[in-house]
């Protein structure tokens, strides 16, 4: 617990929905979290946290070495990377978390690297629910110095950080691992539609695949909502796979790898967000499927 021990500083950058669920692992295992975010109503809704907030970016990099960056846009990474200074021109560390493109993470990488400053690339894989359990997994990417310490930083709030090599492969490990998540979702509910129109208990559905080999980690977690209906959970609704939807997209076509079945998949998340569930769970992606099958519960 070399980081952790010694007590340097952590601070994490965007304290959104996800960044406040992440900042909150840290509370709860008594080790210091210092904060900061543009946005004042993200401020307001952490002020009874125990977070030490920052009113600059600039303050809060002179008292942390280490920087988590969770943020929503490849402007926010960008504009950040540019405001950064390195004050006391020390081995400031900085890891993102976001699905941002690659070429962005790059972009952000060299603007830093000028300032003598380090950026680990390590997407995370998870919603708010799993970031408020500690339950997320990272992918660890960039130079070998410096590594065994940043995987100890993400262990505060993952269960699993693997180490994908060189900068950029996070990125590229989270996008295809986005693919697995969605194509499982929209497959979740297409079974779960299919059996409640035969005459199946949804409950009895959810409860007879779940730890069989037919079940996933992403049935296992939506089609319990999808059982109960229950969309209003602040897990992950439709912007994060509609915005990744573009990058994986971009990926497929650099490469040029064909992505099918990802691709018909999707079809349902458009017409979830078309049919007015952009703000719900995922797995109300079920809503489209019943309405296309005429089903009533």
């Amino acid at each position: 617990m070399k980081v952790l021990s010694n007590k340097e500083g952590i601070g994490i950058v965007g304290l959104g929905v996800l960044g406040s669920a992440i900042a909150e692992n840290f509370i709860n295992k008594n080790i210091q979290i210092s904060g900061y975010d543009i946005s004042r109503k993200s401020l307001e809704k952490v002020a009874k946290k125990k977070i030490v907030i920052y009113e600059t970016l600039d303050s809060l990099v002179i008292d942390n070495r280490y920087i988590l960056l969770s943020l929503p846009s490849e402007k926010s990474l960008i504009d950040t990377a540019n405001n950064l200074k390195n004050n006391n021109n020390q081995d400031l560390i900085i890891i993102e978390t976001s699905t941002l493109p690659i070429d962005c993470k790059l972009n952000a990488k060299e603007i830093l690297l000028q300032k003598n400053i380090t950026l680990f690339d390590a997407p995370l894989s998870g919603n708010r629910l799993a970031a408020l359990e500690g339950k997320l997994s990272a992918y660890l990417s960039g130079e070998n110095n410096n590594k065994d310490l940043i995987k100890e930083i993400l262990e505060v709030f993952c269960t699993k950080v693997t180490d994908v090599g060189e900068f950029g492969n996070g990125t590229k490990m989270k996008l295809i691992g986005n693919i697995l998540n969605l194509v499982h979702n929209a497959v979740a509910g297409e079974v779960m539609a299919l059996g409640i129109k035969s005459g199946l208990d949804p409950e009895m559905i959810y409860d007879a695949i779940s730890g069989t080999f037919s079940s996933s980690g992403v049935f296992e977690s939506r089609g319990k909502l999808m059982v109960e209906e229950d969309y209003e959970k602040e897990g992950m609704n439709f912007s994060t796979p509609i915005k990744d939807s573009t990058f994986i997209t971009d990926l497929s076509k650099k490469y040029m790898v064909p992505l099918p079945i990802y691709q018909v998949a999707l079809q349902y998340y458009y017409a979830a967000v078309a049919q007015g569930h952009f703000d719900k769970d995922a797995a109300s992606i079920l809503k489209v499927l019943e309405k296309n099958a005429n089903i009533s519960r």
